[in-house]
């Protein structure tokens, strides 16, 4: 015996989840990109705070603090342009976590079926579930 077609309620049911765990996992890509661009963010404002207030205290180390600042700025800037790289990469690694929590809880009831049917042949109607498209455009790292 085949597996029953899924019927439209199901197809719905597990399309809004899809939905709204590809939406969960955008927010938190999203909190986990302002939390480091605070965290980035402030580490140069105190740097160029410090740097500031030395260039105001000792003027004959303004030019090696004023280097300093700009060395600062730059590294600032270049871990900034990093972050959207690290944010996808999270993306991407939720949805692929709870792809696989959903494979993990679809093999359960299976497993629990193969047990009850040891000796008559594997799995009941021998059918599988037809697996989900890959996405497309995955970050590098």
């Amino acid at each position: 015996m085949s597996e029953p077609e899924p019927s439209r309620e199901e197809d719905l049911r597990r399309l809004l989840t899809d939905a709204i765990e590809v939406q969960l996992a955008a927010l938190k890509a999203g909190i986990s990109f302002w939390s480091e661009w605070i965290e980035q963010t402030s580490a140069f404002v105190q740097s160029a705070t410090k740097s500031l207030s030395t260039i105001n205290e000792k003027d004959q180390q303004a030019k090696d603090v004023l280097l300093e600042l700009v060395d600062a700025g730059r590294a600032s800037a270049r871990s900034l342009t990093e972050i959207p790289r690290h944010t996808a990469t999270k993306f991407i690694e939720e949805l692929d976590r709870l792809e696989k929590e959903k494979e993990d809880a679809a093999k359960e009831p299976r497993r629990a079926a193969d047990k009850r049917t040891s000796g008559s042949g594997g799995t009941p109607g021998g059918g599988t579930r037809p697996s989900r498209p890959k996405r497309a455009g995955r970050v590098k790292a």
